[in-house]
């Protein structure tokens, strides 16, 4: 049985957790984002702490090269904190693609699971500056200049993860099957499309 399965890549602030959160409830699917730090630390044996610093976050290349000097190790094997949970997360995302219909955002999903026999749609969302500031300032409780930051540190960091662990450009519409402005179309609007779309897939 080939499930269906749904990975929702997003520019920070543009409301695709939600999206996502409000795309599994609709469709009966089960949902992943968060959820995979706290199973991938209990599979690796890492505190749910150092996993959350790691998530979505590429290794440091200068640190990776003094662990294999010093001969340093994690999970049993020489790599950095970031490599050993990209490692984890990687298969425990096969194994719910293999499992049940899901919805996965982020952690390069959509590359984890292209050769996988599964129906997968790929999604990205995103949405104008302007929004993106608002929804994180009222979200987050931050001035303007807060908010800027805040976005730029995250999309920053999710870009250099996406194209440190795959041979892609982290935002790149030749990636995905659906990219979708959520401040056109609003939230459920978007749910609307991402369920339209998988359903009649």
């Amino acid at each position: 049985m080939s499930y269906k399965v749904i990975t929702i890549g997003r520019q920070f602030g543009s409301g695709g957790h939600l999206i996502g959160e409000k795309v599994a409830e609709k469709l009966g699917f089960a949902y992943y984002d968060r959820k995979l730090i706290e199973l991938a630390a209990e599979k690796g044996g890492m505190s749910h702490s150092i996993a959350s610093s790691a998530d979505e976050k590429a290794a440091n290349p200068w640190l990776y090269a003094a662990m294999s000097q010093s001969g340093q190790t994690n999970f049993g094997v020489n790599l950095s904190t970031n490599d050993a949970l990209f490692n984890v997360q990687s298969e425990l995302i096969r194994n719910i693609a293999d499992s049940e219909n899901a919805v996965i955002i982020g952690r390069c999903s959509d590359y984890i699971l292209k050769d996988r026999d599964v129906n997968l749609t790929n999604i990205f969302i995103y949405a104008p500056i302007e929004a993106r500031i608002k929804r994180t300032m009222e979200r987050d409780s931050l001035s303007e200049a807060e908010a800027l930051s805040k976005i730029k540190r995250h999309d920053k960091q999710r870009k250099l993860y996406y194209d440190f662990y795959t041979d892609r450009k982290w935002s790149s519409h030749v990636n995905y099957d659906l990219t979708i402005n959520s401040e056109v179309f609003g939230i459920d609007g978007s749910v609307d499309i991402i369920c339209s779309a998988v359903l009649n897939k």
